[in-house]
């Protein structure tokens, strides 16, 4: 891993000379700033008319790839034309309105995550600034809101009391930025993305991402496509690029309509 160079410019020379982009963007923290609680984070009347301009651009498929529930992802982005990944890639919906399941049998992996939320519970009712969020196939518990010494105790006593629990049920505890995901050791970004990419063979992949979970897609697209994190300051990543926040992420989607206009 290396530190990501700062280049919008240059990325879009490199993109201008090809014929087919499979864009792939994260959703939390790229496109839309993070937010104290999952359902304030809305995009803007105006990142939806980008995304959907992106979705009519020729030579270009366009996906949002991210850890929220797949129903979380369609209330927020209704855009025609748009790829959905949901929990780092367990449910895929596709433009047509047909949707995936990629790995696993739902129920039993719903009995898993009811399970857990169980043990979960009693460790963070009653506590200030904790949320727990059931996505039925995975779970996430955010803390942004919580005291940080009270947060630190809390995490303490989920190593210790669930890891068994994790290990017993092929699940995994993934940390981001203020959220601690359990899901199906099977679900990957990475995994996803050369998913989508294998129905579309010879199109350059570009992934946007902030968060730890999006190395995976990073790694995934090293050699043949663009990593671009999303990152006030650089720090050691798979990402070849860096963009500073979602300000300029939407800068980049604009100049990207307007450079994929010489196709038509």
């Amino acid at each position: 891993m290396s530190n990501p160079v700062q280049g919008r410019a240059q990325l879009r020379k490199l993109m201008q000379k090809e014929e087919r982009i499979f864009l792939f963007l994260d959703y939390d923290g790229t496109l839309v700033p993070l937010a104290a609680t999952p359902e304030q984070a809305s995009p803007p009347d105006r990142l939806l008319e980008t995304l959907g301009g992106l979705c009519l651009s020729p030579g270009l498929r366009v996906a949002v790839v991210s850890g929220r529930g797949i129903d979380d992802l369609k209330s927020f982005l209704p855009v025609p034309g748009l790829y959905l990944v949901g929990v780092h890639g367990l449910v895929i919906r596709y433009p047509t309105g047909e949707e995936a399941w990629r790995n696993g049998e739902r129920g039993e992996i719903r009995a898993r995550v009811n399970k857990l939320a169980r043990k979960l519970e009693p460790l963070v009712g009653g506590k200030k600034g904790f949320l727990l969020e059931n996505k039925n196939i995975a779970l996430a518990l955010h803390y942004r809101l919580a005291l940080p010494q009270e947060a630190v105790e809390v995490m303490r006593r989920i190593c210790e009391e669930v890891r068994p629990l994790l290990q017993e049920s092929g699940f995994i505890m993934r940390s981001g930025k203020k959220v601690l995901e359990f899901c199906p050791a099977w679900a990957n970004k990475g995994d996803a993305v050369n998913f989508l990419l294998s129905d579309w063979p010879g199109a350059l992949p570009v992934y946007v991402g902030d968060d730890e979970t999006d190395e995976d897609a990073f790694r995934a697209v090293a050699g043949k496509g663009l990593g671009i994190l999303v990152s006030q300051h650089p720090r050691p990543t798979a990402a070849r690029y860096r963009f500073t926040g979602p300000g300029e992420v939407a800068l980049f989607l604009a100049e990207m309509i307007r450079d994929r206009e010489y196709l038509l």
